[in-house]
């Protein structure tokens, strides 16, 4: 699935450091360790539920389990890593990172097995194939690659007129691009376009088994129905949840007397749409979260907001759904990190 923009990603995470500041140019030449050691940069399910895969701006991959506040480290790398994807069949761990390209190691032995070189640039966007038989990433330049699973990750040349824009899927043949204002169906090996569906401008976030599209443009998420051809709805967290130990006496005050009240231990503070980070499918629900430090939970066929899951202390950045869809979890540029259920 597409990752955040490495900006939006590095604006998030000075958020929750206190509102430090970089210019653009310096986001793409410094490395983030100095900043924040303990964020984590992405997670993954690493099994059918209750165990995932962290990764850290300080180069560590680790497993971690619920109810289980300890990590175990599988690997340190001597890089930063951006995305990790995991494959069940081969149980092999694929890091994107700053410097080595893609790392490719054994999660049963921390072995490394490839190094996928990305030539001086490095890659926020990489996953697996729905059969598991391919690799993909796209790096920041706007290059694609795809590497061959069975043949020893061996490098795949992409054909000369495959359309512009992110690899953001691949069913056996057929790879899924997201281009400007549609997702493009191409057939590699007959080299042919099979379908094009338009969506709404933002990163592409997630799709379900009939083909519907999530994207996020900054604070505001959007359900794409490919079947009616349509955005079904687009909505924004419509506050900001903040826990009760954020406020004085005198902001308590203020917010009694302008009727906003405490509801388990947050306040709901209206007018304040954050970025987004996430947005994710469950069986019957879309899961979104942000730099609000929560994670909403809405009707997939209504669009209506049901709930909101807090405990986080720092922008929520990543969050994954379990294969059967009955667990989701979270993460934090604190390092915190949640499992819930989700029946």
């Amino acid at each position: 699935m597409m990752k955040n923009s490495f900006l939006f990603i590095s604006f998030l995470m000075l958020v929750s450091c206190n509102n430090s500041s970089k210019t653009f140019e310096d986001l793409f030449t410094d490395k983030f360790t100095g900043i924040n050691t303990v964020s984590y940069t992405d997670v993954t399910y690493a099994g059918v539920k209750d165990t995932v895969l962290v990764t850290t701006y300080s180069g560590r991959v680790a497993f971690r389990y619920k109810n289980n506040s300890e990590e175990k480290v599988l690997a340190q790398l001597n890089d930063e890593i951006y995305v990790v994807k995991y494959t069940p069949v081969e149980k092999h761990v694929a890091l994107s990172t700053m410097e080595l390209g893609v790392v490719v190691i054994d999660a049963t032995n921390a072995k490394e097995l490839y190094k996928l070189p990305l030539q001086n640039t490095w890659s926020l966007s990489m996953g697996y194939s729905e059969d598991f038989n391919y690799l993909f990433a796209n790096d920041q330049k706007g290059n694609r690659f795809l590497w061959s699973v069975k043949d020893n990750y061996e490098s795949k040349t992409l054909p000369e007129n495959l359309p512009k824009g992110f690899i953001v899927g691949m069913d056996n043949n057929i790879i899924k691009i997201k281009g400007t204002g549609k997702i493009i169906y191409w057939d590699i090996i007959n080299n042919s376009l099979v379908k094009e569906i338009p969506v709404f401008e933002g990163s592409f976030e997630d799709m379900d088994e009939k083909g519907n599209i999530l994207t996020i443009n900054r604070d505001t998420f959007t359900l794409f129905n490919t079947k009616k051809d349509s955005v079904e709805y687009s909505h924004q967290h419509p506050g900001w949840l903040r826990p009760k130990e954020d406020f004085n006496e005198k902001d308590f005050h203020e917010f009694k007397e302008a009727g906003i009240v405490e509801e388990n231990g947050y306040y709901d503070i209206p007018g304040f749409h954050l970025p987004l980070t996430c947005a994710r499918f469950g069986k019957k629900n879309i899961y979104t979260s942000g730099a609000d430090r929560s994670i909403r939970i809405w009707d997939k066929d209504t669009g209506k907001l049901i709930d909101a899951l807090t405990g986080h202390k720092a922008t929520v950045n990543q969050v994954d759904v379990c294969g059967d869809k009955t667990q989701l979890v979270s993460v934090d540029l604190k390092g915190g990190i949640r499992f819930w259920d989700i029946q």
